[in-house]
């Protein structure tokens, strides 16, 4: 079993330079707002997924006034290093460095239940899309693979359309080979994605019941941009139109999925009640997915006592027993409202307080 022991953390946000000893399944980081809470919970995510699960940019993860930050952490007998200075990042195993990224992703797992997490009902399809992403990244190797490629061809493809812009005849034979490139790589993407949106609103729904105790319809509703093979003809459809508008305009990256309550758009119709019970989850959901796969995921809950009322919040730690978790990591700022919550559940919960 995959076992978070020791993480040091060196410039990382609000910590310079702070190491941390985790000896049970289930940890609670305690302290007053600001103290780092959150940032503890970021620097576990990123040893499993190198990113943040809250910044994009890699310079806001380092500590203000600095160039570079560092994570260690040591996972039983194996040792994993995350470093990133001056727009650089490497990633290390026992001492030797990846040659990929894509090497490392899929070896630890991590699910986070975080309070932003409404954005991904209420804000835009990119969202949606990273979730998914996320998820497939996960439990495929060559699906990151894909999504990167797609990735790099599709920002060349826009660089061309700002750079020319006009009807030039060599503008078409290169959009020609991007094309190409394009509809390859996003094949995949999107036959995966069909995959997964198959099986996912089943679980979504189940643990929608469990969580909430209520009796709605709860759904995921895959809206692809065409068929695996129909991609190319996509893109040559929209060419007009993409040199116009200088950007590409369609394709898996503009994907996205309705979230639904009674068959009506969750965003417009649901309550926050309802909104948080189906976040909720949506990450169980990925939990079981992940098990489905031999993995152990480790859970990450973010201030989730001060977001979730007491009657979601103990269905949910009835649920979590029934999962198959590696450790569970979760911020509050009340110790001892943390320990009489969690101690029907997790009786040899380890505490670790900061900012005392």
């Amino acid at each position: 079993m995959s076992f978070l022991e020791k993480i040091s953390v060196t410039q990382f946000r609000n910590f310079t330079a702070d190491t941390f000893t985790f000896q049970s399944p289930a940890v609670g980081i305690t302290g007053l707002n600001g103290v780092g809470k959150t940032n503890l919970l970021d620097a576990i995510y990123y040893l499993c997924y190198t990113k943040s699960y809250f910044q994009s940019r890699e310079l806001n993860n380092a500590q203000r006034g600095t160039a570079g930050f560092r994570i260690e952490g040591r996972f039983g007998e194996e040792q994993i290093v995350c470093k990133w200075k001056e727009g650089k990042k490497t990633l290390e195993h026992d001492g030797a460095l990846y040659e990929k990224v894509t090497e490392h992703i899929g070896k630890y797992t991590a699910v986070m239940i975080a309070p932003d997490d409404i954005e991904l009902i209420n804000e835009g399809s990119e969202l949606r899309r990273k979730f998914i992403d996320g998820l497939l990244s996960q439990s495929d190797p060559f699906y990151l693979e894909q999504l990167l490629a797609y990735q790099k061809y599709l920002a060349q493809r826009n660089a061309l359309l700002r750079q020319q812009g006009g009807q030039q005849q060599h503008i078409h034979s290169l959009l020609d080979v991007y094309d190409q490139q394009l509809a390859q790589h996003g094949a995949y993407l999107v036959q995966e994605r069909e995959k997964l949106s198959a099986q996912i609103p089943a679980l979504v729904q189940q643990y929608y019941a469990a969580v909430s105790g209520d009796a709605e319809r709860v759904g995921l509703q895959y809206r692809r941009c065409a068929g695996p093979q129909q991609l190319f003809a996509l893109l040559q459809g929209s060419r007009r139109r993409d040199i116009e508008y200088k950007r590409t305009l369609t394709g898996p990256h503009t994907e996205d999925w309705l979230f639904t309550i009674e068959d009506c758009p969750l965003k417009s119709y649901a309550s926050q009640g309802q909104k948080k019970s189906f976040l909720v989850s949506l990450k169980l959901a990925h939990i079981s997915w992940l098990q489905g796969l031999g993995k152990k995921p480790f859970l990450l809950l973010d201030d989730i006592f001060e977001k979730l009322d007491r009657r979601r919040l103990l269905h949910l730690f009835a649920l979590l027993q029934q999962c198959s978790l590696s450790q569970v990591f979760m911020t509050h700022t009340s110790a001892e409202d943390l320990t009489q919550t969690v101690h029907p559940y997790y009786k040899d919960m380890q505490l670790v307080p900061l900012g005392s």
